[in-house]
């Protein structure tokens, strides 16, 4: 009779290759099978803790010369192996239902991740605790310790490059080259994150114009209409290194390459692109997009729609478009000690509040800081967080958060600040006086609130400032023309233009 452990690896082994494997192009099952793809997130997290921990007692035992394996690795290492199987094909299933693009980073995520799972399938059957002779166990204990340090390896390296599918490339690599006060970059990593196209015109600077194609003249203009949308819908899960279900919107061999699902934008074409079908869907459906926040209005989807019916044309546009670091012509500021000790400590403060705050570079301690995924929303009290480093925040996003005016009338100091975004909150004129006193601020996002021509009026003075978006606000056309007029280099999208 075969021994129920054995049937017990075959099977699983089976499981695992199985998920590995082709799996059905269509099915009327398909809105389950998306159901099941999406306990991904949920699953794999449980054997990475359990690996992680068994691992570390089990380090202790050998360092102490302990005999035996604990029944705590025993237990641990089997409920592991069977949540990793599960976490495994929840993957790949959620990779198929998804549209993942085939980057190397996915494959790396998926077949390490489907090793490990193996892996961890031979050590829960090494680990078992049994009756048998002593020299038994003593002879696969070696082994038993070994494949338990080798998965909690693979299984956290498994688990990185998740991560880098989630939160961008080098998320990681990034923060700990900071910390250790190294450059880690290779000269095309930063760049990346602050182009807003792809394809290079061959120079390597981060300053470097970037061309996609060759501009063709049409009735919506990309750089000043579109991609004002993209920036604040879209960007947070599809660009500056994120790629969210394979789709890199500030890449343009990304947007137009055809996948099982179609085509991200077809020239020409906006009813076969599969941006302007996922904008269309109703808030109930689980492929709209955005998938959060407010929807997009009529529009700003006919907008989309006339640009791709145009051509699609992503036109030359200089780096830093995207509210990228170093937007501000003239050098950066330096930091002394004290205000980078400063701006370090506010940027652990504020991963602590479920705030995204890292470093612009690996050489740069000024803070990129975008709160507005955070839970509970940001709120003028937590404004006051970032007081001690106000002169080392270049970025600043406080979308969709509880802010009010007198909060942002509190961002005074904020003299290194490129960037702000204010949209969908509830800020009004008030908010802009204090905005218009900051001598770096360039970008400034004010879309969905409640600024009128008369706030608009007050940007006159911010002499740096160079673009406004203000749809879906109480700005007015006129009211931008004024501006406009005032200020020749300053642009004002109302979502009219």
């Amino acid at each position: 009779m075969v021994h129920h452990g054995a049937l017990f690896v075959v099977m699983s082994l089976g499981l695992v290759v199985a998920a590995g494997g082709e799996l059905p192009e269509q099915s009327s099952l398909d809105p389950w099978f998306r159901l099941v793809g999406r306990m991904h997130p949920l699953l794999v997290h449980f054997p990475i803790g359990l690996v992680l921990a068994a691992a570390a007692v089990e380090a202790w035992r050998w360092a102490r010369r302990e005999r035996g394996v604990s029944e705590f690795t025993s237990v641990a290492m089997l409920l592991a192996a069977l949540s990793a199987v599960g976490a495994v094909a929840t993957g790949w299933i959620n990779a198929w239902q998804e549209g993942q693009d085939a980057s190397s980073t996915l494959s790396l995520h998926s077949w390490l991740g489907t090793a490990m799972a193996a892996v961890l399938l031979a050590a829960a059957w090494k680990t078992r605790r049994r009756d048998e002779p002593p020299a038994s166990t003593e002879a696969r204990l070696a082994p038993a310790r070994v494949l338990t340090m080798a998965s909690a390896l693979g299984i956290g390296l498994a688990g990185h490059f998740g991560g880098e599918l989630v939160h961008g490339e080098g998320y990681v690599e990034k923060a700990l080259f900071a910390a250790l006060g190294m450059d880690g970059s290779d000269g095309g990593a930063d760049a990346a994150r602050s182009e807003v196209a792809i394809e290079s015109d061959g120079s390597t600077s981060a300053s470097a114009a970037v061309v996609v194609r060759a501009v063709k003249a049409g009735t919506v203009d990309f750089q000043t209409q579109v991609l004002p949308i993209f920036e604040s819908r879209c960007f947070e899960c599809h660009g500056n290194g994120k790629r969210k279900g394979g789709l890199a919107m500030d890449s343009a061999a990304s947007m137009t390459k055809a996948d099982d699902d179609g085509v991200a934008v077809k020239a020409g074409e906006p009813d076969a692109s599969l941006i302007v079908q996922r904008i269309m869907l109703p808030a109930s459906d689980p492929d709209s997009m955005p998938p959060e926040g407010e929807r997009l209005t009529d529009a700003e989807r006919d907008l989309i729609r006339t640009w791709i019916k145009e051509g699609g044309v992503m036109e030359a546009v200089a780096a830093g478009v995207a509210a990228a670091p170093g937007a501000v012509k003239g050098a950066a500021p330096s930091l002394d000690a004290d205000l980078s000790r400063r701006a370090a400590e506010v940027a652990q403060a504020l991963r602590a509040r479920g705030v995204i705050a890292q470093p612009l570079a690996q050489d740069d301690p000024r803070l990129d800081i975008n709160a507005s995924l955070a839970t509970p929303p940001f709120t003028d009290a937590d404004l006051a967080m970032l007081q001690p480093a106000a002169q080392a925040i270049v970025n600043l996003n406080l979308a969709r958060s509880q802010v009010t005016d007198a909060g942002v009338a509190g961002l005074k100091g904020f003299d290194g600040l490129e960037s702000l975004r204010l949209d969908s909150t509830g800020v009004g004129d008030a908010a802009l006086a204090c905005v218009a006193a900051m001598p770096r601020l360039k970008v400034l996002n004010v879309h969905s609130t409640k600024v009128t021509d008369a706030g608009l009026a007050a940007l006159k003075q911010a002499t740096a400032l160079e673009r406004v978006y203000a749809w879906n606000s109480q700005v007015t056309p006129a009211g931008a023309a004024t501006l406009a007029s005032a200020r020749p280099n300053l642009r004002v999208n109302v979502g009219q233009e």
